[in-house]
């Protein structure tokens, strides 16, 4: 008996967050998927679309193409969140499933009301968090749940620090490391945030947008501290222009840096620091703590034979496609926990969790600092 294959659309909004990292061609050549149309309310976006999908059914209108194609999967492909809860309750009532582009929304009153359309029709939703699904990442996630490198202690993420560093990367590049917080140590309990504008205290009045609509950003600068079971700690840090590629150098003899950011995630556990790099990459160090005056301790990479390698031992070019590997193996994971009727790797609970942290930062920092509990008793942003 053959397996089931799933009808798949596809949203996009041409100019307007378009398709996000690749989230059109998630389940293209996937076994038990079949992408049978997509959406664009740019002319010029859905022919594109179309040709690139394959696909004859093409739809200026998303709603239209739900009612016509009444499809059971439904990538939402656009980056901006203007239009992301109307939609997405649009898509639950229809009865699909859903692959999210990230950031999910801009506050709690709208993951709120996503979470209850979803749990409402019974429909399931997947973040597009591709680190989650990148296999040296998954390795190490249960190498930590197994103990063998002892007690998790704190973790530290740092984002690229490019122009949208403060406040806007909290949202759409903390998203992917507080999903891998959630993974590790479980619920966050608290939060305390603090948020700095050209070095000084941030004010309400200093609310602005983003290089995209994704909702209220305040901040070039961000410390945040989150407090997790057993005492584990996690750190988001960021600062603005502080990439190499986002500075001049002062001095014209310096060679240019041949590395782009710090964007990482650090965990440092009781025998071992794990320290995950782009394109999924995770290092082992053999102590607690980096220690760069005992030379016998070195790095050492996680290799997956299968997922680093060709069948004939030759390197794959991973930071190539990543991305695109990423989502396939999401979207392969999102067709499992609808036949299984299990929660998906990166699921609605742990993005309105997301959300909780990233409101709570500003929450913390609008209240003098003081630590704040998850879930939050106001759901409004403290920017709305």
């Amino acid at each position: 008996m053959s397996a089931k294959r799933f009808r798949v659309a596809v949203i996009g909004s041409t100019g307007k967050g378009d398709y996000g990292h690749g989230l059109d061609t998630a389940f293209r050549g996937l076994e038990r998927a079949e992408i049978v149309a997509v959406a664009d309310d740019n002319a010029i976006g859905l022919q594109l679309a179309g040709q690139r999908l394959k696909v004859e059914a093409r739809f200026a209108d998303y709603r239209e193409m739900l009612d016509q194609v009444k499809p059971e999967v439904v990538c939402v492909g656009p980056r901006w969140v203007t239009d992301r809860v109307a939609m997405l309750q649009t898509i639950a009532k229809a009865g699909c499933h859903i692959y999210c582009e990230k950031p999910f929304v801009a506050d709690l009153v709208s993951a709120d009301a996503i979470q209850s359309a979803l749990t409402t029709h019974r429909v399931r939703l997947a973040m597009a968090h591709q680190w989650r699904a990148m296999p040296p990442v998954q390795r190490a996630l249960a190498e930590m749940r197994s103990g063998k490198y002892g007690r998790v202690l704190r973790m530290r993420a740092r984002p690229k620090d490019d122009a949208r560093g403060g406040g806007e990367e909290l949202l759409v590049h903390g998203t992917h490391w507080f999903d891998l917080m959630i993974a590790i140590a479980g619920v966050p309990r608290w939060v305390s945030g603090h948020l700095r504008v050209n070095g000084r205290e941030a004010m309400k009045t200093e609310r602005r947008e983003g290089s995209e609509p994704v909702g209220p950003i305040c901040g070039d600068s961000v410390m945040a501290l989150f407090g997790f079971e057993d005492g584990i700690i996690g750190s988001f840090d960021s600062t603005s222009n502080t990439s190499p590629g986002s500075r001049r150098s002062t001095n014209s003899d310096q060679p240019k840096p041949n590395w782009d950011s710090v964007y990482g995630l650090t965990v440092e556990c009781e025998d071992a620091v794990l320290q995950l790099r782009q394109p999924g990459d995770v290092f082992v160090y053999p102590a607690n703590g980096v220690l760069p005056d005992f030379e016998q301790l070195q790095w050492k990479k996680l290799w997956v034979e299968d997922w680093h390698f060709t069948p004939e031992h030759q390197p794959r070019a991973i930071r190539q496609e990543w991305l695109s590997l990423g989502n396939r193996s999401l979207a392969n994971d999102l067709l499992d926990a609808i036949e299984k009727n299990r929660e998906p790797l990166s699921p609605i609970r742990h993005a309105v969790l997301i959300t909780e942290m990233v409101q709570g930062v500003y929450a913390s920092h609008f209240s003098d600092g003081r630590r704040v509990s998850i879930p939050l008793a106001t759901r409004q942003h403290p920017l709305a």
